[in-house]
């Protein structure tokens, strides 16, 4: 009996922990969306070989936003780390998913090309 409700508090912990990181992430989505699509748009029209080039471009977008959003929302972590989260796992969690899903459309483009 104990081990179901140990499994049932990780589920929730995890799920908990997913929906915050789905929460800061909606704070850039859109852009780092925009910028995913655009370089698709570019390795559409200009092939394989400039996908270097797209992912540093990504790459440093992604810098830029990491700026951005420390500047502006210096203030929200504290929200986070209130509830078990710290900057580093918001940050590795939200740019290593947003990496996945550039190099996953990415590839996609180039397969349905």
């Amino acid at each position: 009996m104990y081990q179901h409700v140990g499994r049932h508090t990780t589920k929730m912990k995890l799920y908990k922990t997913a929906r915050l990181i789905w929460t800061f992430y909606r704070s850039f989505v859109l852009a780092s969306v925009v910028i995913t699509i655009c370089c698709i748009k570019l390795l559409w029209d200009y092939d394989f070989m400039i996908f270097g080039m797209l992912f540093w471009f990504k790459v440093a977008s992604l810098g830029l936003i990491y700026y951005f959003i420390n500047s502006y929302k210096r203030k929200h972590y504290y929200y986070y780390l209130n509830l078990g989260l710290s900057r580093t796992v918001l940050w590795a969690a939200t740019l290593g998913f947003d990496l996945f899903l550039f190099i996953f459309l990415i590839v996609l483009a180039y397969k349905l090309k």
